[in-house]
């Protein structure tokens, strides 16, 4: 194969393997978890599913990070695309998919597509200048979003129920293109920048101590990614296939109705924001909370599906704007450690929630928890602001809040 020339070929050569990678994780995730409730005729098993991707993560951030500065970028992402068509193949023909080898198949999947995040990172970073890469980021962001409702579409408009063998013909396909596509990426990229430093766990955590800025938009960031991305891991098979007694078709569809509402509030953003729209999250929080909420009060896909994508959609207002704060109270060579620490606290929070709200939806209910995670939410919140109150705030970021 020839390696592809020129910056806008080299986008869209990324698009698509994230596109391919990402529609695979999901749709394994997706799958596992469905079959754990469907077949094991087990809710906590469906739910730790969405759990056990996020542990090698969360235990091994700093290590998947530096594994990218000891391995050719361009090999550690093949490697990687082709170890997880491997992995989805002995999962889904070789095993009779019990609830040990389910939750053993997302946590290797889950470390797999953790080290194909990083490598994916770094391609950017290596490949285009610093200007570039504004406008390379959220294009790759999208193709996550995209990848959702390609997931979803594909458990959605399926002819009958998915089968074993159907999940691993569509997996490792996707799998395998994505590999093949890295084939095409040049050998070789310049840049102008120096190496950057190792991360350092304390280097990030004492930045946090110092930058008020900084550790205000951390805490927010964390605290919304915990509660309400973690809402979302819980709901994503458990609002369909649980509260609502769908089928599978059902739960892709909930997926590209996420999906959709993501990509509606990425674009949302980016126009406001070039308008200099302020994006209040004393407005978009509460909003959300209660768009959360009244999605699992109705048991009608007609009026549960319209509330989840008002959910999600106000979510990645507040998602995009914390993240904006972060990135601006950063200075530009400690970006690669914020970003490892972030990605860490965040999944470590996710994990906490989706292990205490896949017991409270076996307890309690949907409707039950989407209010204690709204209220957790707040209560957390007051108490990060009484704390504040003890130290001089930070007028940059609090006034728009």
């Amino acid at each position: 194969m020839t390696p592809v020339t020129g910056k806008r070929p080299l986008t869209a050569l990324l698009w698509a393997i994230n596109l391919s990678s990402i529609s695979a994780s999901v749709l394994v995730y997706i799958y596992l978890a469905h079959h754990a409730l469907r077949d094991l005729d087990s809710l906590l098993v469906s739910e730790f599913v969405l759990f056990a991707p996020m542990v090698v993560p969360v235990l091994l951030a700093f290590q998947l990070n530096q594994l990218t500065g000891r391995m050719e970028v361009r090999r550690l992402l093949r490697l990687a695309n082709v170890a997880a068509a491997a992995a989805c193949l002995a999962l889904f023909l070789a095993t009779d998919l019990g609830p040990a080898m389910v939750l053993l198949g997302a946590t290797v999947i889950g470390a797999l597509d953790a080290v194909q995040r990083v490598a994916r990172i770094v391609v950017i970073k290596r490949y285009f200048s610093p200007e570039e890469v504004r406008f390379t980021v959220p294009l790759t962001l999208t193709a996550q979003f995209i990848a959702g409702a390609v997931a979803g579409a594909i458990l959605a408009f399926f002819p009958t129920q998915i089968t074993a063998l159907g999940a691993a013909v569509a997996t490792t396909a996707l799998f395998a293109c994505a590999a093949l596509c890295t084939w095409l990426i040049p050998p070789a990229a310049t840049t102008t920048e120096a190496p950057a430093a190792p991360a350092s766990l304390w280097q990030g955590l004492r930045m946090l101590r110092d930058v008020a800025p900084l550790r205000q938009a951390m805490v927010g960031f964390v605290l919304l990614g915990a509660f309400f991305q973690g809402f979302y891991n819980i709901s994503r098979v458990a609002l369909p296939a649980h509260h609502l007694g769908l089928s599978q078709q059902y739960v892709g569809l909930l997926q590209i109705v996420a999906s959709l509402a993501a990509v509606t509030g990425a674009l949302y953003f980016y126009v406001q924001s070039r308008r200099g729209q302020a994006f209040h999250l004393r407005y978009i929080c509460p909003a959300c909370a209660a768009a959360m909420v009244g999605a699992c009060l109705w048991h009608s896909p007609a009026v549960s599906y319209p509330l989840y994508f008002a959910y999600f959609f106000l979510f990645e207002l507040a998602f995009f704007r914390l993240q904006a704060d972060i990135m601006a109270a950063t200075p530009r060579d400690q970006m690669p450690v914020v970003a490892t620490l972030q990605y860490a606290l965040v999944y470590a929070g996710m994990m906490l929630a989706i292990f205490f709200g896949a017991f409270s939806v076996q307890w309690f209910g949907m409707p039950i928890t989407a209010a204690l995670f709204a209220a957790g939410f707040g209560l957390a919140h007051l108490l990060r602001r009484l704390a504040a109150d003890r130290v001089p705030p930070a007028p940059s970021l609090e006034r728009n809040r």
